[in-house]
């Protein structure tokens, strides 16, 4: 019996800890905020320090928000904002990770929004959607994904409401193009199974820059849209489709 416990203990010592989610909740009379991530993030810590001054921007205007709309609104509610990190892709060469965040400031309707950080493990730095490819090519590579994600934005467009956008409704050229900082949302996707990312997704929250009826996008972008482009570095985390 004794050999028995003893054995037991080696084995629970032996055990692997594995580290827990990160689950972390500001509360106030004026607001809560939560902020979850996944460990395989917050255990990098130049990453975790990302996520954290991401989270610690959000948080103050919130907070100042708050205050302010308390202080002339007597009717105010206090601000509940939950921001949840998820696991996009994952290999050897680099972490891909979105935020959804849900914001009940007292509005008409919940706001939205979202956040992406795309890591590079070995270089240990966040990767720009513009880094991903040859220099002299990144203009192409970024034409051609914002061609991709117009088409993927009017044929959501067109399933939601039943009809093509027209000239007052087309406003995809209002948040997609050409340009880093149009398409910096973005995260790496991959195939159940698959050890390769398969694409991108571009997130928009609603109403970002568009109208809020049209609700959030999530526009996917195969990889074979713009895998000539891949800087040599990055070709084998893709595959393209």
């Amino acid at each position: 019996m004794k050999a028995s416990a003893t054995l037991l203990c080696l084995a629970l010592l032996a055990a692997p800890v594995l580290a827990a989610d990160y689950d972390q909740t500001e509360k106030s009379p004026l607001y809560q905020l939560r902020l979850r991530a996944p460990a395989a993030a917050m255990d990098i810590a130049p990453l975790r320090q990302q996520i954290l001054a991401l989270y610690t921007a959000d948080a103050e205007q919130a907070k100042s928000d708050a205050k302010d709309d308390k202080d002339s609104n007597p009717s105010f509610s206090p601000y509940d904002i939950d921001t949840n990190w998820r696991v996009t892709f994952e290999n050897d060469a680099v972490l891909s990770l979105s935020a959804e965040t849900n914001a009940d400031t007292g509005g008409a309707h919940p706001n939205q929004g979202f956040q992406t950080l795309v890591w590079d493990k070995k270089g240990s730095r966040v990767v720009p959607i513009e880094d991903l490819f040859v220099p002299e090519q990144k203009q192409a590579a970024l034409a051609a994904i914002a061609d991709a994600a117009t088409k993927a934005w009017t044929k959501t467009y067109t399933q939601r409401s039943g009809q093509k956008p027209g000239p007052d409704t087309d406003v995809a050229k209002d948040g997609i193009g050409a340009d880093a900082d149009k398409l910096k949302t973005y995260a790496l996707t991959y195939a159940k199974g698959q050890a390769s990312a398969n694409g991108i997704v571009l997130l928009y929250g609603a109403g970002q820059v568009w109208p809020h009826v049209l609700g959030d996008f999530r526009l996917s972008v195969p990889a074979g849209v713009f895998a000539k482009y891949l800087a040599p570095q990055w070709k084998a985390v893709f595959t393209p489709g």
